[in-house]
């Protein structure tokens, strides 16, 4: 006899119940009862805990089944006495006392959810009592030593967890979240599965409430959390998927998982349930979460134990209530229930047949161990097929079973895919669904590095003036060495020329090193010090050859225009300096920038560094993806201490040289009749390093693009003015001025100069040497004739005023002036040669003074 009960009026139910047990009592008497007890969750308004209003009517319906079965307790029957718990424990250990403590003696003790089961559990060995719960899922549970009697056929929640972590594998999440309730089941299984995922490597976070969600969840969206795993009972579960919808928690960009014994429709507000969503926006915020729960219902057509299948039970149980399965509580976990009775039933059968001919199971007191024990072995030994599946317990009391995994998808559960934890196999049918069709999301905002490079343009730009840059350097080279006859080329020391030629390209070369690593073009890191050393060294260098060389240029012109003796300087600034003058001072440069470059690379090697800035958000790729800028730097432990080295060094140099060249501006020299051009390159030089190398050191350092074009810049803008400057005058004389024009063509045989044979032009040079000397010498002694003839002049004055010989002194001034219109009487030295003739008769005291000084005069002349 079925009985149909309305689950909003559950004592009428009870009632019900009560009345068939008597009736079907008063017609079989025979029988012997043994006496169960049973507290159950099972008012209307405890849809959230398992074991719920579905359960109790399973419960009678197995015990209907297993009474009326003459193959299970034959000649005996099973009669429940149960309590409404509300699943609230101290209720629960009210009930228990009241069952315990009232005739008749209880066999064994069933319960529903996990609160009620733990009371329940921690005391019943106290009475040598079994207890089978069917709704408790509490990890807590598994625990021997504080629950030794405890069996459940509801698995526990930790076996949740070895799917949940199959899952996150399986779509790669490496990153989660739980939200939890502080109940103690929630509490257990957050442990475990945290514990799982860090030895999976997998990053776990935890935040827990009570009661209220909002703070947790706004902790949830500070966390960035992306994968959420819910832990909590139905009512909770409301209202953090309410929060969840205001914070913006769902959608493309974050998974939820469920816990799998709500019912379908868990997620619609009740109208007497103080939620602030509504129901559609339940809805939205719900779909395509994930739940995983044990599997509760059979889907094997073949019959159970009982002589159903799964489906078939469900049907049965659907025809007692008048609700909808997906509003009523329990009913996921309903098919656990009857199995629970079953295995009572079945370990009672076990216990009768192996206790002592003089020991009856139905004589039962709660001080007798050994009937206690041995129901505990038959109920620890218990395997049979039930309407949930393959019945059967661990060690621990745990059921054994596999996992479902359901997804929401259009308001509707649908099946993914079963786990079996002991073969660790997962049965997937690949219908997962998520948000805009897309895959799974990723885990948390997907962080991308972007190295900061040189863009490509930029690069690709400064590599195309670098190129340009060297055909002239090239050309600049060539034009030296074609036209090193020419005087224009040949008296501006060409082989100091080529020294700055060599710098600017090298100058020039060390751009190309600087912009790497380039977008597009990739750097070993393994070689990144080698990078950072070379393109430093190279361009330190180039600059030493190419400044270096016009240096040593204003460094000797200006000590020539400084020197005290005017006549010496007059002389020296026609004549050839020699090339090794200008080689010393560049290799004196080149030695400091050697050892500064090898003791940075010996003491403090460059390394590669990363600088790293804040998240930036692309407008043009998924909003789940952020760039994180890093920066590729050369850094060495004291860097600070070597840049300042060099820069010092350097801006030393800058200065001193734009002194130099302003000092000797005026001063001009056969033999480097380029100084006033190289004068107009240092000052550019000068001003466009000083000004870009603090820049480029402290303020822009950062900014790759900036950086580099700006170095870029002033590299190239010094190196095309320095060649533009030092050779394109040169270049523009020889276009203009014909080779037999040029003003050292004018001797035979010096157009063949550049022929000559190293001992032929080792021969020229002394040879003009010589002839300079010779010229210096006679250029002296003419100044010293001259100086002598006028100190005669001025005697000869004075002899004749202090003489009175007016009229001899008239005579002679006329035969002088007379003589010195006559044009052949042009020499200096037969004018002075006559007026010491003509002075010769005079006094005695007078003649001797004037002979000391003219005797001098005469011994210059005669040099």
């Amino acid at each position: 006899m079925s009985v149909v009960a309305n689950v909003t009026s559950w004592p009428l139910l009870v009632l019900a119940l009560s009345l068939c047990s008597r009736v079907a009592a008063s017609s079989a008497k025979h029988l012997t009862e043994l006496h169960i007890g049973g507290i159950f969750p099972m008012e209307a308004g405890s849809g959230g805990w398992p074991g719920g209003q579905a359960c109790l009517p399973a419960v009678q319906m197995a015990l209907d089944d297993i009474n009326q079965n003459e193959e299970v307790l034959a000649g005996y029957r099973l009669v429940l006495h149960h309590y409404n718990s509300k699943c609230q424990p101290g209720l629960a250990a009210q009930q228990m006392y009241e069952l315990l403590y009232k005739k008749p003696v209880k066999l064994m003790l069933l319960a529903g959810c996990s609160p009620v089961t733990t009371v329940v559990a921690e005391a019943a060995p106290v009475w040598n009592l079994v207890v089978l719960s069917y709704g408790a899922s509490s990890p807590a549970l598994s625990n021997r030593y504080r629950f030794p009697t405890l069996f459940r056929t509801h698995p526990s929640a930790n076996m949740q967890n070895p799917t949940r972590i199959k899952l996150f594998e399986k779509f790669r999440w490496r990153r989660i979240t739980i939200l939890q309730s502080v109940e103690e089941v929630f509490v257990s299984t957050a442990r475990d599965l945290e514990e799982q995922c860090r030895d999976r490597g997998i990053r776990v976070e935890r935040q827990s409430f009570y009661g209220d969600p909002t703070d947790a969840v706004k902790a949830l969206v500070r966390q960035d959390a992306r994968i959420i795993v819910g832990l909590f009972y139905v009512t909770e579960a409301r209202r953090v998927l309410c929060q969840a919808y205001k914070h913006g928690l769902y959608g493309r960009k974050y998974v939820w998982f469920f816990i799998g014994w709500y019912a379908d429709t868990w997620y619609i507000p009740p109208k007497d349930e103080m939620i602030n969503c509504t129901e559609k926006q339940m809805e939205e915020a719900a779909e395509y979460h994930f739940t995983t729960e044990s599997i509760m219902l059979s889907r094997d057509k073949n019959p159970a134990i009982s002589g159903m299948t799964g489906l078939q039970f469900q049907s049965r149980l659907t025809d007692m209530i008048d609700t909808d399965p997906a509003n009523t509580g329990g009913f996921p976990e309903a098919p656990l229930a009857y199995d629970a009775v079953w295995a009572l039933a079945l370990a009672f059968n076990c216990t009768m047949s192996a206790l002592p001919e003089n020991s009856r199971l139905e004589e039962f007191a709660y001080n007798d161990t050994v009937i206690a024990n041995q129901l505990f072995e038959c109920v620890k030994n218990t395997q049979f097929k039930g309407v949930s599946g393959q019945v059967m317990f661990s060690d621990s009391g745990d059921r054994i079973a596999r996992t479902q995994i359901e997804q929401m998808q259009n308001g509707k559960y649908v099946v993914l895919g079963y786990y079996d934890t002991t073969s660790q196999r997962l049965d997937w049918v690949d219908k997962e669904l998520f948000f805009g069709g897309k895959g799974p999301p990723p885990d948390a905002t997907i962080i991308k590095e972007s190295v900061l490079t040189v863009s490509r343009h930029l690069y690709i730009g400064v590599f195309v003036l670098v190129v340009i840059c060297l055909f002239m350097a090239v050309a600049a080279f060539a034009f030296n060495a074609y036209y090193l006859g020419r005087s224009i080329v040949r008296e501006s020391q060409p082989q100091c020329n080529n020294v700055l030629v060599v710098g600017c390209a090298l100058c020039s070369l060390s751009l190309v090193l600087m912009g790497l690593p380039a977008e597009g073009v990739t750097f070993p890191r393994q070689s990144f010090s080698l990078l950072c050393h070379s393109r430093i060294s190279i361009l330190m260098i180039g600059f030493t050859f190419a400044y270096g060389s016009m240096f040593a240029k204003v460094w000797i012109v200006h000590r020539m225009g400084a020197n005290e003796n005017h006549e010496l300087a007059a002389y020296q600034k026609d004549e050839p300096i020699a090339a090794c003058k200008f080689y010393i001072v560049i290799a004196c440069l080149f030695v400091v920038d050697v050892v500064i470059i090898l003791a940075w690379i010996i003491f403090d090697p460059l390394r590669r560094e990363e600088q790293r800035f804040h998240l930036q958000d692309p407008s043009d790729v998924d909003d789940d993806v952020m760039l994180l800028p890093i920066l590729e730097l050369c850094q060495s432990k004291h860097q600070e201490v070597w840049i300042g080295l060099i820069l010092g060094e350097k801006c030393l140099l800058l200065v001193f040289g734009l002194f130099l060249a302003y000092e000797s501006r005026k001063f001009k020299m056969k033999f480097v009749n380029d100084s006033r051009f190289v004068g107009m390159a240092i000052y550019n030089v000068a001003i466009l390093s000083l000004v870009t190398g603090p820049i480029v050191t402290l303020i822009i350092r950062s900014q790759a693009d900036a950086n580099f074009a700006f170095v870029s810049f002033t590299v190239l803008l010094c190196t095309y003015m320095s060649l533009g400057l030092v050779f394109v005058p040169k270049m523009l004389h020889v276009y203009r001025v014909p080779y037999v024009k040029d003003d050292n063509t004018a001797t035979v045989g010096q157009h063949l100069l550049a022929t000559l044979t190293p001992s032929e032009q080792k021969r020229y040079d002394q040879l003009l040497a010589e002839n300079t000397d010779l010229k210096r010498q006679i250029d002296l002694k003419e100044r010293k004739i001259s100086e002598c003839r006028q100190q005669l002049e001025k005697r000869l004055k004075d002899v004749n005023l202090m003489n009175g010989f007016g009229e001899f002194a008239n005579n002679n001034n006329s035969s002088r002036i007379s003589e010195d219109d006559n044009p052949t009487y042009s020499s200096p030295t037969t004018l002075t040669t006559t007026a010491l003739i003509e002075v010769q008769p005079t006094e005695t005291g007078q003649e001797s003074d004037f002979d000391e000084d003219s005797s001098s005069c005469s011994s210059e002349i005669l040099l």
